[in-house]
């Protein structure tokens, strides 16, 4: 099977690759291709592919608008870190995706379905689907504004250590050893916070990447991961989660 491949992120890109190549080492992979313009030269240039795997917001803009050279016989499987505008779209236009990080099982079980499906002329959904995410402009939360004194400040998303809910407050904890609540619920701010860079590791945790200083094996077939310039702070990994933190570190 030839796939072309667009991504711009150079370590899910690699990733992407390993899992494909997992699948079926015979598997043939173009790219990835990180802007539209590249896409769109390649779409008119080269041989048709077998399956487009897309991320849907390349370094230039949204794929979408390079899709539109792409024939339209060949299936397209978008990728996507959670953005509930986007996968409203996709369900409602039949079309299939994947939640970054991406799961190993549900990649290889996409590909079977399309090759058991086959190939089949989809423009005029392709076109809706273009309509409709071209009407989105979700952004993943950069910036938290919180009162101070007799005004405000701001508080950049990568100064967070780590957040954690306690008798019904939700904690951000700094880089720099300080604190600051928020009104927001560990559910709301899991989906305004990039999944690149953070993780809900369970009820209580959610953990910026970039403060993981030691991930080791727990009781029971759990993890414990530990956080730098936090000592004390234990946040432990069911079991069910290990697979899926793991695969989000490992890009």
């Amino acid at each position: 099977m030839n796939i072309l491949l667009l991504e711009d992120e150079e370590r899910n890109a690699n990733r992407l690759i390993r899992l494909l190549h997992d699948i079926d080492p015979s598997f043939q992979i173009n790219g990835p291709l990180a802007s539209i313009a590249a896409t769109k030269t390649y779409l008119l240039t080269m041989p048709d592919p077998d399956l487009i795997l897309a991320d849907i917001r390349l370094s230039d803009g949204l794929s979408f608008e390079a899709l539109k050279s792409a024939p339209v016989s060949v299936p397209i499987i978008f990728t996507t870190a959670y953005d509930e505008y986007a996968i409203r779209a996709f369900k409602f236009n039949s079309f299939d995706y994947l939640l970054k990080p991406i799961d190993a099982d549900e990649l290889a079980d996409t590909i079977d379905r399309l090759n058991l499906r086959g190939k089949c002329v989809q423009n005029d959904k392709l076109q809706q689907l273009f309509d409709a995410l071209g009407h989105s402009n979700y952004r993943y939360r950069e910036r938290f504004l919180l009162p101070y004194r007799d005004g405000y400040k701001t508080l950049n998303t990568n100064d967070v250590n780590h957040i954690h809910t306690k008798n019904k407050t939700t904690h951000l904890y700094l880089n720099n050893g300080t604190e600051e609540t928020v009104i927001f619920s560990m559910d709301e701010l899991e989906k305004q916070l990039n999944p690149d860079k953070f993780f809900r590791a369970n009820r209580q945790f959610i953990i910026n990447m970039e403060s993981i200083l030691f991930v080791g094996n727990y009781f029971g077939g759990k993890l414990i991961v530990r956080l730098k310039g936090y000592p004390e702070v234990e946040v432990i990994i069911s079991k069910e989660k290990t697979s899926s933190l793991k695969d989000w570190i490992d890009r």
